[in-house]
């Protein structure tokens, strides 16, 4: 199982991506395959991000064997980055934090997860669409 956790400055647009996924790619917050977790906002709703919260939706995705966090922009990077540092170490080396456009990347990888493949082929796949790896 896959997780895939989306962070935003904005509760709003993390919502309203998931709502998109889950639509689209006809899959629920939780499948077989995929696990999906939105961390947007500060914890008293202001727009921010907070390293806290994404720390607790990892925590969330503990069981999968691969985690990826699509950001929207600058801080939300560094907040996934403190978040996954906060980690025990067996989690922490599941967490991929990946520099892509947050609903093309998310979009793709829970395509992807939701199809059965592994953290590895999704990471080919957003290679070959965004060119993470070169």
């Amino acid at each position: 199982m896959v997780g895939i956790i989306l962070v935003s400055h904005s509760s709003k647009i993390v919502e309203g991506l998931l709502e998109m996924i889950k639509e689209m790619v006809n899959v629920d917050s939780e499948s077989e395959n995929l696990v999906l977790k939105t961390a947007g906002g500060t914890e008293d709703g202001r727009l921010g991000t907070s390293a806290i919260t994404i720390s607790e939706k990892i925590e969330e995705c503990s069981e999968c064997s691969d985690i990826f966090i699509f950001c929207d922009m600058g801080s939300a990077f560094l907040s996934a980055e403190m978040a996954k540092e906060l980690c025990e170490p067996d989690i922490e080396r599941k967490i991929k934090i990946i520099h892509v456009p947050l609903i093309d990347g998310a979009f793709c990888a829970s395509i992807q997860a939701s199809i059965g493949k592994s953290g590895e082929e999704i990471m080919k796949e957003l290679d070959t669409e965004f060119s993470i790896m070169t």
